[in-house]
């Protein structure tokens, strides 16, 4: 397994964009910033969350890790 990292460029549709862009909005305002909508596309580029489900996750991860 390599750990080597590639850039990739996709389409995605508007309205599967403005997920991660609500997303980013939820996060900003529960944890003050957020990494960005296509952060958070890279992270959960296989799920099909919607935008609560994935400001959910990740403050989650973020909290949990700030915690430890």
């Amino acid at each position: 397994m390599t750990t080597e990292s590639k850039t990739t460029s996709i389409n995605i549709r508007p309205d599967k964009y403005q997920i991660y862009v609500e997303a980013d909005k939820r996060i900003a305002e529960k944890l003050g910033r957020s990494p960005g909508p296509e952060t958070l596309m890279a992270i959960l580029l296989e799920n099909e969350e919607d935008s609560e489900d994935l400001a959910a996750i990740y403050c989650h991860t973020v909290l949990r890790h700030a915690a430890a």
